[in-house]
């Protein structure tokens, strides 16, 4: 399907005229009604691909914090309590309420009881109302234009049948929060990934999204969905730095020759390696998005997709951070200067890394997959 690629097509238009503020870039998108894109019941994950990597070709801190929100969104569906859905998952741009991400970097254990509570950045307590909330939600993507911030809380005193952990939902609007703009970074510094603080704030029970003992387990969604939107967004900056090397490749003059650097040997191999990183990455992809598509739909599969989903996100954001640094070296030293393209995607890419679960962890979960080594409890997703 074709869905709002005019869209990016527009967004890509509106940069080139000008400087665009971070606000003005994602006012832009709402105009364009993109916020709803994962509403659409048509999407499939490899759809989603292709429209967040397109766009994070044109700006990767754009399409890193939109995506929060797109996949948030679309993860909802399938744990928003049917009395809830209608008022908080709906199209009207003129009332367009995002979403911060439900992701939470320390977060990858099946059993609660494996959690300190001591490290819990969020702690609530259940009252006849409803839960009283007070803790920090860090690095919330988008900030200045989400209302909707579903939050994994610790729940000292759950009752019978009731998980330690909760899914809840707060509202930025409401009393007892506020905002802790510490985001400052040199990587995807438009993100406005800023801190919001919680004290004593009241959650109605309407907005309770689970409770229940396998509350963990039904939130997997959104790992899944979490590890295509960066797979998505450091594809298209590969994208985009590799457009930029072969432009400069076709026009830039080698002094003393008639010819362009395209016809060198030592250019052409690290053309064609940041083509092979490319295919393989987006090879990777569909294979995830095939697999995605499938456990979305309910079918069953013989793959395992937590394993894939992290391989794609780690060879992903491995292979864009490769492709960059080959970018750079074709274009030689001016790639550094500060305003260089290629220098804020150097420093873009560095990002990947630190998307949870880091690479250390990553590779402790594909080994203990692939060995087939059991502990005596599962202890990541």
């Amino acid at each position: 399907m074709n869905f709002q690629w005019d869209n990016v097509e527009q967004f890509a238009q509106y940069v080139a005229q000008g400087e665009r503020s971070f606000s003005d870039k994602i006012n832009f998108l709402l105009d364009l009604k993109a916020h709803t894109y994962t509403c659409d019941s048509r999407i499939s994950p490899l759809d989603y691909f292709e429209w967040v990597s397109r766009l994070s070709a044109v700006c990767p801190s754009t399409a890193l914090s939109f995506s929060m929100h797109l996949y948030t969104q679309w993860g909802m569906q399938h744990i928003v309590p049917d009395e809830l859905r209608d008022t908080i998952l709906h199209t009207d741009s003129d009332d367009a309420k995002l979403f911060g991400s439900l992701n939470e970097p320390g977060i990858y254990f099946l059993r609660e009881e494996q959690l300190n509570p001591e490290h819990f950045l969020i702690r609530a307590i259940q009252t006849d109302d409803g839960y009283v909330v007070n803790g920090v939600k860090k690095f919330v993507s988008l900030e200045p234009f989400v209302h909707f911030l579903p939050v994994y809380c610790y729940v000292e005193n759950p009752r019978d049948q009731e998980a330690r952990i909760a899914v809840l939902l707060l509202r930025k609007g409401a009393a007892g929060i506020h905002i802790q703009a510490d985001w400052d970074t040199i990587s995807m510094s438009e993100s406005y990934s800023n801190s919001v603080c919680f004290d004593n704030v009241h959650v109605p029970h309407t907005d309770v999204l689970l409770k229940d003992k396998d509350a963990l387990q039904q939130t997997n969604v959104f790992a899944y969905l979490f590890r295509l939107s960066i797979s998505s967004v450091y594809y298209g900056i590969a994208q985009h730095a590799y457009q930029l090397a072969l432009d400069y490749c076709k026009s830039k003059q080698v002094p003393h020759t008639n010819r362009t650097l395209s016809f060198f040997p030592g250019v052409q191999f690290s053309v064609a390696e940041i083509a092979m990183l490319l295919e393989g990455s987006r090879s990777q992809i569909i294979r995830y998005c095939e697999l995605l598509h499938s456990y979305l739909e309910g079918k069953p599969s013989v793959d395992h997709i937590p394993i894939i989903s992290l391989m794609t996100k780690e060879i992903v954001v491995n292979h864009a951070e490769q492709a960059v640094n080959l970018a750079m070296k074709i274009v030689g030293i001016s790639s550094i200067a500060k305003h260089h393209v290629l220098s804020k995607l150097y420093q873009d890419v560095k990002a990947g890394q630190f998307h949870p679960p880091q690479s250390d962890v990553t590779y402790e979960m594909i080994a203990k997959h692939e060995l087939g080594v059991l502990t005596h409890r599962s202890r990541w997703l």
